[in-house]
This record gives structure tokens, sequence and C-alpha cells, in this order.
């Protein structure tokens, strides 16, 4: 079961993600995840150092996120990626897709 905490930082809001981002988690993380894109910011920050499983699921969602902030000319932006996460961004080949900020 993933969990979520929302931050708002000098730079961008914030949703620090834990646990497994897979299909019981999937709607609740679009549901805080839109409520930072509705906010009306430029950018977002999706923070998945605590991200301890991700499926195909939770790839999708993140995928629908982009797609959302690019349509509303904002950006999204993963943050501290662990290295089975960017394994599988990289397999899959949507490392390109996110602008990826591991040191944050």
């Amino acid at each position: 079961m993933a969990e979520f905490v929302t931050t708002t930082g000098a730079a961008a809001p914030r949703l620090a993600v834990s646990g497994d981002l897979d299909i019981s988690g999937v709607e609740e993380f679009l549901s805080h995840a839109g409520r930072l894109l509705d906010a009306g910011t430029t950018a977002i920050e999706i923070d998945l150092a605590g991200v301890t499983f991700i499926d195909s699921s939770g790839l999708g969602a993140l995928v629908r996120l982009q797609k959302s902030a690019t349509a509303g000319g904002q950006q999204l932006r993963l943050a501290n990626v662990p290295r089975p996460v960017t394994r599988i961004l990289d397999l899959t080949g949507l490392t390109e897709l996110f602008e990826e900020r591991p040191d944050s």
C-alpha cells in the first residue's frame, strides 16, 4: 500500500510517494497529483525515494500525469528515483519522458 505526502517547496510543490505504487494505490496517487496540477503551478515534483515497487498501472499513472501536465503547460519532474524504478523506466523506454532530478 502506498502512502502520499504533499509539501510545497520553493521550486515546486512535491508529492512524496512511499511503498508500492501499484494498482491498489493508483487512483489515490492520481488524485493527490491531480490536485497539485489543478493548483496551476508551473511545475510539480514526484519524489519516488520511498517507492519499493512499481507495476504497469503505476507506470501508466506517471505517463497520464505527464500528459496532463504537458497539456496544461506545466512540467512534471521525478525526484529521488530509486535504482529499481530507474531500471523499469529504462526498460520500458520511458526515461526520456520525464525530467529526472535524482539529487533533489
